[in-house]
C-alpha cells in the first residue's frame, strides 16, 4: 500500500466528521431562524439606568447535541485510524490490524508514558518519537486532544455535552452614537462595533441582563446583541460556540494525521 493510500484512509473519518459539521452548521442556522431570543428593556425605579434582559429564550434541540458527539467521535477515531497505518507501514503490512494499537492520549504525563509501549507497538521510533513531542496529555501541548478525547468518552455514555446558548456580542457601535447625536444634538448613522462581553452568560436564562445603559437613557432600537450555541462541560470546556470548537477540533485533527504522512511511506 502506498503512502499516499496509507494517508487517505487515515483521513477517511476527518472527512465523515466534515459532514457531520455541515449538518451541525444546518441545525445551528434553522435553530437560529426561529428567532430564538428577545431582549427587552426596563428601567432601574432606584438608578433611572436603562436595562437591556433577556425576556426570553428557546431551548436548544438536542439534535445539535448528537450531531456534536457524531463529529467529535469521528475525529478521535480518525487519530486511532492514524495509529493504525503507523503501525501497518512499520511492520510492512505482514501482520494485519491490531487491537492494542491507538493514538495514545492520556490525562497526564505519567499515564501517558504508562500506556505508551503497548499502544506503539510495531510503529517505526521515528513515528513514536512524533507523538511523543505532540504531548498528547493534560498539561502538555496537546492538551486541547485530551479534551476532545475527553468529550468522545462523555458522548460514549450519555448525550454529549450539556449545550445552551450563551451571550456573544454587544453592538456598542449604536449606543456611542446615540450618545454622540445627542451631545451634538443631530441624529448620527449608527456605527456597527460589537463587543464580546467578559461573560458570555452560559447557559442564557431569562431575566439575565446583558447590558446596563446611562441614567435616563431611552431605549435604543437599533441595539443588537448576538448569541451563540454554546458547548459546555465543566472543567474541559465552558459556553465556548459549539460550531467554532469543532472546526477547531477538526483543523488540529487534520494537521496532525498530515503531519504523520512522511511515516506512512
Amino acid at each position: 500500500m502506498s503512502q499516499h493510500e496509507r494517508l487517505a484512509l487515515a483521513r477517511l473519518k476527518i472527512e465523515r466528521a466534515n459532514n457531520h459539521i455541515d449538518c451541525l452548521n444546518a441545525e445551528v442556522r434553522a435553530f437560529f431562524d426561529t428567532n430564538p431570543y428577545k431582549v427587552a428593556n426596563k428601567r432601574d425605579p432606584d438608578t433611572r439606568r436603562l436595562i437591556y434582559y433577556i425576556e426570553s429564550v428557546q431551548s436548544v434541540p438536542v439534535t445539535i447535541a448528537a450531531i456534536t458527539g457524531d463529529a467529535l467521535h469521528c475525529l478521535r477515531a480518525a487519530l486511532d485510524h492514524l495509529a493504525q497505518q503507523l503501525y501497518l507501514a512499520g511492520t510492512g503490512n505482514a501482520k494485519g490490524y491490531r487491537d492494542q494499537t491507538s493514538f495514545p492520549i492520556a490525562k497526564s504525563a505519567k499515564e501517558f508514558k504508562s500506556g505508551l509501549a503497548r499502544k506503539v507497538e510495531g510503529m517505526r521510533q521515528e513515528a513514536v518519537d512524533a507523538i511523543c513531542a505532540l504531548e498528547p496529555y493534560h498539561g502538555g501541548k496537546g492538551s486541547d486532544l485530551w479534551t476532545l478525547h475527553r468529550l468522545n468518552n462523555i458522548d460514549k455514555h450519555r448525550l454529549i455535552l450539556t449545550v445552551g446558548s450563551a451571550f456573544r456580542s454587544v453592538d456598542l457601535g449604536a449606543l456611542m452614537t446615540a450618545q454622540m447625536g445627542k451631545l451634538l444634538g443631530k441624529t448620527l448613522p449608527a456605527l456597527d462595533a460589537f463587543f464580546r462581553p467578559a461573560d458570555n452568560l452560559f447557559p442564557l436564562e431569562v431575566g439575565q441582563e446583558l447590558l446596563i445603559d446611562d441614567i435616563d437613557a431611552e431605549p435604543n432600537e437599533k441595539m443588537q446583541f448576538r448569541f451563540d450555541v454554546g458547548i459546555n462541560e465543566v472543567g474541559l470546556i465552558e459556553g465556548s460556540p459549539v460550531l467554532e470548537t469543532v472546526v477547531a477540533f477538526r483543523d488540529r485533527v487534520s494537521d496532525v494525521v498530515d503531519s504523520f504522512s512522511r511515516y506512512l511511506a
